[in-house]
């Protein structure tokens, strides 16, 4: 049988009674009373606190102030004077000029302007946010990379890579990866500076292929930012590219390079659908379509008009400047890696010794200092004094031999 408020009430006040006189703990009390034993204490404190009449008395909140006519006409003029603003930026400008204006919701306000015939939903128009923009092509590239299930019925994840002309929005160029590792990156940038020719900086986040990231909090290593290794930062100066790393935290900083990607997320996976891709070779060979219709044929809402329009427009202004037949960029987008010839003219490398051709005088490189450049899945090639020399590889080292103090410490780039 339910007992009424009077019954419980009296029953807890001759309880806490004798909990006050120390007669009997909250754990007994709990179990004569049948609550718990924290929200008898919790009952406890609130009677404590404020008597056992309102012991079980709720706070109702108080009816929200309607809106007298003079308030109406006012918020009236304000959203017509702001030009349709939210309506909680309308609120806000509203309080801060008349501080005596009724505290109502935003879904209050959202109502009466309903039944004024000001405000219609839907009816305002997106208006996009100023942002930075390149005064022309080839300036700024951004560029970033985001983890998807982009194949349909493959619950696989892969990055989707891509680089974006800050001016333009062309997308230069753009790949689906397993990994987002160096080589990737390698590939793409060398494709834009082939196609496309050398440009002014990259923009890009911390990444710690882009950035040095460690804080010397490791246990069995000591880093230094001086010795940070960062392939790809390397390669881009050795064209005279400047890398600009985004504020941490602040995705808005890059907004262009990740609203294509928003973009992506939306339409690739309906373009692989519709060819019915597989695997990741079909994958890439239709984002390669798709870039072509991005940049030729879709309509930007912001340029009013394609990117390869703009580009074409703005094509006396380009800042791309084409990479003569000298530079070998080959060499330029590879890992680079230094090694001291020893006596027997050998050299050591990720676990294999390879022997260097002696020079056209016969003469050998003992004690110069080779440069290597390696891709994996590529050969090796060693540069000694800027001219390539050829080698051979002797044999791989065994993991015996390779642990030994005889072999010489390798410097592994912070990937």
């Amino acid at each position: 049988m339910r007992l009424r408020l009077e019954d419980r009430l009296l029953k807890l006040a001759n309880v806490f009674g004798l909990v006050d006189r120390k007669a009997m703990t909250l754990k007994e009390a709990a179990a004569v009373t049948g609550y718990s034993y924290w929200h008898l204490t919790r009952l406890y404190r609130r009677y404590r606190h404020r008597g056992i009449k309102r012991l079980f008395v709720r706070h109702r909140k108080c009816r929200q102030a309607r809106l007298r006519r003079q308030h109406v006409t006012l918020l009236k003029k304000y959203y017509r004077d702001l030009k349709q603003p939210q309506l909680s930026l309308l609120m806000y400008f509203l309080r801060l000029d008349h501080p005596s204006f009724p505290a109502v919701s935003r879904e209050w306000v959202r109502q009466t302007l309903i039944r004024e015939q000001v405000y219609a939903p839907g009816s305002r128009s997106r208006k996009f946010r100023k942002r930075f923009e390149a005064p022309a092509p080839g300036i700024l590239i951004q560029g970033d990379s985001t983890l998807y299930r982009w194949i349909p019925g493959d619950d696989r994840y892969y990055h989707l890579i891509a680089f974006l002309d800050d001016c333009t929005r062309v997308c230069l160029a753009a790949a689906i990866a397993e990994h987002d590792f160096i080589p990737e990156h390698f590939r793409l940038l060398k494709r834009i500076v082939r196609c496309r020719g050398r440009f002014v900086a990259l923009y890009y986040d911390n990444d710690e292929k882009y950035r040095y990231i460690r804080h010397k909090q490791s246990r069995h290593y000591t880093y230094h930012t001086d010795d940070a290794d960062l392939q790809v930062v390397r390669a881009l100066s050795e064209l005279g590219i400047t890398v600009i790393n985004s504020k941490p935290f602040e995705p808005c900083g890059k907004g262009k390079i990740e609203r294509f990607l928003q973009t992506c997320q939306l339409q690739l996976p309906v373009w692989f659908r519709r060819y019915r891709v597989r695997t990741l070779e079909e994958a890439n060979h239709v984002l390669e379509r798709y870039l072509r219709y991005y940049n030729e044929k879709q309509v930007h809402r912001e340029l009013k008009s394609t990117p390869q329009q703009k580009l074409d427009r703005l094509g006396t202004q380009s800042r791309f400047r084409p990479v003569g037949p000298e530079v070998d960029l080959g060499r330029v987008f590879s890992y680079r890696y230094q090694r001291v010839v020893d006596r027997a003219n050998t050299i050591r490398f990720n676990g294999n010794e390879y022997q260097l051709e002696r020079s056209r005088l016969g003469h050998s490189y003992c004690g110069k200092r080779a440069e290597l450049r390696y891709l994996p899945n590529k050969p090796l090639r060693v540069f000694i004094d800027g001219r390539p020399v050829r080698c051979r590889k002797l044999l791989t080292l065994t993991r015996d031999r390779a642990e030994s103090p005889e072999m010489e410490d390798v410097k592994v780039a912070i990937l």
